[in-house]
């Protein structure tokens, strides 16, 4: 009965702290501000795509932050493992998955990027006042696809602020 009373207080805590040691990101520059981190804006040289599948891509403002890992359900912010430089976007089909952005500098990229609906976030070691971007998107010949990516544009985001 005693094994089972400490395996349960085990579980337990495993199920409490269930994010310990994962990375996490923000999903919005709000949440990064609200949860201490410091917070840049980019503003990118061009704001709207028309994409090889005959939609429109609107970009916003990126935002970017210091990459965290969670500790106890404490954010532990740590600069070594890069940033997250988030890029807000809207698509006439947000279902679709036709495109992606990537880093222009390979060799500037610390963890493969995250898509959503909204966001995609990439992942860079350092920080610049621009940060080349490209514009990847799905081959429309659908015996190529993502085997075949096709390089569109590359967008130059700008620093605007920094704030913490």
């Amino acid at each position: 009965m005693t094994a089972t009373f400490v395996l349960g207080i085990i579980s337990g805590c495993d199920f409490i702290y269930k994010d310990n040691g994962t990375f996490g990101h923000s999903e919005t520059k709000e949440e990064a501000l609200t949860n201490g981190s410091t917070v840049s804006t980019y503003l990118p040289d061009k704001y709207k795509f028309n994409l090889l599948d005959g939609t429109t891509l609107n970009l916003d403002t990126a935002w970017t932050e210091v990459s965290f890992s969670h500790n106890n359900n404490i954010r532990m912010l740590d600069s070594a493992n890069g940033f997250h430089f988030s890029i807000p976007f809207k698509k006439e089909t947000p279902e679709s998955f036709t495109f992606t952005f990537s880093l222009a500098d390979k060799s500037n990229q610390s963890f493969t990027n995250g898509s959503g609906e909204k966001l995609i976030q990439l992942c860079p070691k350092h920080l610049y006042d621009e940060m080349k971007v490209l514009l990847e998107q799905k081959d429309p010949d659908t015996s190529k696809g993502w085997t075949n990516t096709i390089i569109t544009d590359t967008i130059t985001f700008k620093r605007t602020t920094k704030r913490k």
